[in-house]
């Protein structure tokens, strides 16, 4: 653990979830011994503190352009309160059709627009209020002059289902909110995670002294959250310190709690009746939602369960035969109507990642433990158990663990980044890709047997042709990719002046099948562009037999990952030249559009005399030349 006396300044270590309908905050400190202290005390609108773990993901504009908007447990009990927000960071073409025309997200998008704010700004004024009150609960424990001096690094978690624009989005609006200048005399860096694996780092931290643990063993950590549901499974490759690897590529769906929340509305107002629920006074709705079925039904429903009375209240007198006291809702209908479709997304999602470890690996994961705050209903338990209990063991804690297990493991990603392991008794050896990630090269010479002819384009440098726009993938769907070794892969690129440079173009596919030339599945991840090269003079020289001279650079393309992202580096005889770093496995399997504002364009490649980049020539000898 770096000392934190003499020239190292302590070190902070911050974790945010921000979840779909609750978000949470963790911290722990060099010196603490892997101490992790989750955020609460969240004000609330009747002036008392609320201890939960988590705040609600709730922001209320009361005007236009409101830069003092209420948020969290202070929020009225009104339906122009802003939620479900979190979904409005991601594209309405990447929703499916279902979500985009949900009730609750049609509205929040509603509200957003009459608020005069974008969903990066409705995010970073929900962030502002956050932080504002979680930096005010960090002081008052490690006091201002440690928070002053200190080095921050703050970790954010992210679904792993969703597009790599988001990481941008997100950032901006975390800046916005001003949690990239935390400290005034050490500096605050920040990177992301997904959240089934800081989920997954919390329970391998908190099971790695099981004795029923075996090297060769699998086992899943099933996020089931307020949105996303995220699958996880890693096999353990050595005991003392717990090492694992992923074991197969992870899964993932939009079939979190919001959707029984949107499920059980729906059933209330069925079963009450239009005039009813004109009739209810203002705010009784929420309050419902909140108390009667968050607080209560939607946490202790199993299958043993009846039926709930609840209390109708009015603004007014009522008709009491078209306006009763109560509402009596028996447990089968919200079992069948409610659970029932959302359960079974969920199911599909654990029996499909089941069915790929054991044709990967031949056996079966030893256990699964659910995590999240939908991962702690009763009735989700008892449905899993009677789909695959007969093949692997269910895990299910009681209490706020499950419900904080994404935060507290963004704090021990963080831990690990900032080096303070001694107190960490788990690493990830590697994982697996969910995408290619490659580079776009130019072909020497054209083979009319491996390139299509559309690609065939004669190069006056070298005078023959070329194949243009063929990928090389330095990492495929499906493969395993270390934490510690790094993937290594060799270019050249020739230049005619010494104001010249190196770009390269970092691309990624979707496609099951990793495609050899550029086609439509192959997008623009980032773009590397290196200026400092090497002296002019010290550049081999080529000349070819028009007498054109070139200047000839070769160099190596390095990709690191750990885990919540992706490093691309240029270096030149050891020498690093340009970086960049994109979030690992954050592209979803569905397509995307092509006028995303967020996202990086494909350019226009054209084929120059002046400028030849990444090009490789397939000799018999050596993919490589440099002559």
């Amino acid at each position: 653990m770096p000392s934190t006396t003499g020239d190292t300044p302590p070190t902070v270590v911050i974790g945010i979830d921000f979840g779909t309908t609750y978000s949470g905050v963790a911290w722990s400190r060099s010196g603490k011994k892997g101490q992790i202290k989750l955020v609460t005390d969240w004000k609330t609108l009747k002036n008392y503190q609320s201890d939960k773990e988590k705040v609600p993901s709730a922001i209320f504009y009361r005007h236009m352009n409101d830069e003092d908007p209420a948020w969290g447990f202070a929020t009225p009990l009104e339906e122009t309160v802003l939620r479900w927000f979190k979904l409005l960071l991601v594209d309405e073409q990447y929703l499916s059709e279902k979500v985009r025309r949900s009730p609750q997200l049609v509205n929040a998008r509603s509200l957003m627009q009459r608020a005069n704010k974008t969903a990066v700004q409705v995010f970073g004024d929900y962030l502002s209020k956050v932080w504002d009150h979680s930096r005010d609960d960090i002081t008052k424990a490690v006091g201002n002059r440690m928070l002053k001096i200190s080095r921050v690094h703050v970790v954010v978690t992210l679904p792993a289902i969703w597009p790599h624009y988001v990481r941008g989005r997100m950032t901006e609006a975390l800046k916005r909110a001003g949690l990239l200048g935390i400290s005034r005399d050490g500096e605050t860096t920040l990177s992301f995670i997904s959240e089934p694996e800081a989920a997954a780092l919390t329970c391998l931290e908190e099971n790695s002294d099981r004795p029923d643990v075996n090297v060769g063993d699998h086992f899943m950590v099933c996020d089931v959250g307020g949105g996303t549901v995220d699958i996880i499974t890693y096999k353990v490759e050595k005991l003392n310190p717990l090492i694992v690897s992923e074991s197969v590529e992870g899964d993932g769906d939009l079939c979190g709690a919001m959707f029984l929340d949107e499920k059980f509305l729906a059933l209330f107002k069925e079963r009450i009746g239009s005039e009813a629920l004109k009739k209810l006074q203002p705010g009784a709705l929420q309050k419902i939602m909140d108390d009667e079925w968050g607080g209560g039904i939607k946490s202790s429903i199993c299958k043993a369960s009846g039926g709930w009375d609840i209390q109708l209240h009015y603004n007014g007198p009522v008709n009491s035969r078209l306006c009763p006291s109560k509402v009596t809702i028996d447990g089968d209908a919200i079992r069948n109507k409610v659970y029932k479709p959302v359960i079974e997304q969920i199911q599909q999602l654990v029996s499909k990642q089941i069915n790929q470890v054991k044709k990967k690996h031949r056996r079966m994961p030893k256990f699964t433990i659910l995590v999240g705050g939908f991962g702690k209903s009763r009735y989700l338990y008892e449905c899993l158990r009677d789909t695959v209990g007969n093949r692997m063991e269910i895990l299910q804690e009681n209490g706020a663990g499950p419900w904080t297990a994404v935060v507290r493991g963004a704090v021990l990603h963080g831990m690990a980044r900032s080096g303070l392991t001694e107190s960490i008794s788990v690493a990830v050896d590697s994982r697996v890709s969910r995408h290619s990630y490659g580079t776009l090269v130019n072909i020497l010479p054209f083979d009319p047997k491996e390139h299509d002819a559309k690609d065939r384009v004669y190069c006056e440098g070298h005078q023959e042709f070329l194949a243009v726009e063929q990928t090389q993938w330095f990492v495929e769907i499906g493969e395993s990719v270390s934490t510690y070794d790094p993937i290594v892969s060799n270019f050249w690129q020739d230049l005619t002046k010494p104001d010249e440079y190196i770009q390269v173009e970092i691309v990624i596919s979707d496609s099951t099948t990793a495609p050899t030339r550029k086609d439509d599945s192959v997008k623009l991840l980032c773009e590397i562009k290196a200026s400092e090269l090497p002296k002019w003079d010290e550049l081999p020289v080529w000349t070819n037999k028009d007498g054109k001279v070139f200047r000839r650079i070769t160099y190596e393309l390095r990709i690191v990952s750990d885990g919540s992202s992706l490093e691309f580096a240029v270096y030149y005889k050891d020498k690093r030249l340009a970086s960049e770093s994109v979030m690992f496995d954050s592209t979803s399997r569905n397509a995307e559009s092509d006028d995303e504002e967020d996202s990086p364009k494909m350019k226009p490649r054209q084929l120059m005399t002046e400028l030849y980049s990444s090009i490789i020539r397939i000799d018999s000898d050596s993919d490589y030349v440099d002559d």
